[in-house]
């Protein structure tokens, strides 16, 4: 079962009733995502409060010392597809190869996201 349930938009609590899914299993859910990303059960709360946010995520995407294959598979991703990822999924805020700022502007930015 796929579904959304934030993504910026209001009545998260209401689609996951929809779907059958209790405050109590989305819990579970949120802490079993805190305990794989290695974080404390408290953490949990944090987590859920994120996935039911009526804001997107902020992404800045750092390339560092990758070779760009992470860019190409996110650009080549299908579920969601990019254009859905970026417009309704998330807020890709810094990205170097997809941004259309260049030099100065991009760092601006890249300092604005931070």
């Amino acid at each position: 079962m796929k579904f959304a349930v934030g993504l910026g938009k209001p009545g998260a609590e209401e689609r996951l009733a929809q779907h059958g899914i209790t405050r109590r299993d989305f819990m579970k859910f949120c802490s079993t995502i805190a305990a794989v990303m290695g974080m404390e059960a408290s953490f949990a709360q944090r987590i859920a409060e994120a996935m039911t946010a009526k804001k997107r995520p902020s992404v800045v995407w750092l390339h560092n010392a990758e070779c760009t294959g992470c860019s190409e598979s996110i650009l080549r991703t299908v579920r969601p597809f990019i254009d859905d990822l970026i417009l309704d999924t998330i807020s890709l805020d810094y990205h170097e190869t997809i941004m259309a700022a260049a030099g100065h502007k991009a760092e601006e930015a890249l300092m604005v996201s931070w």
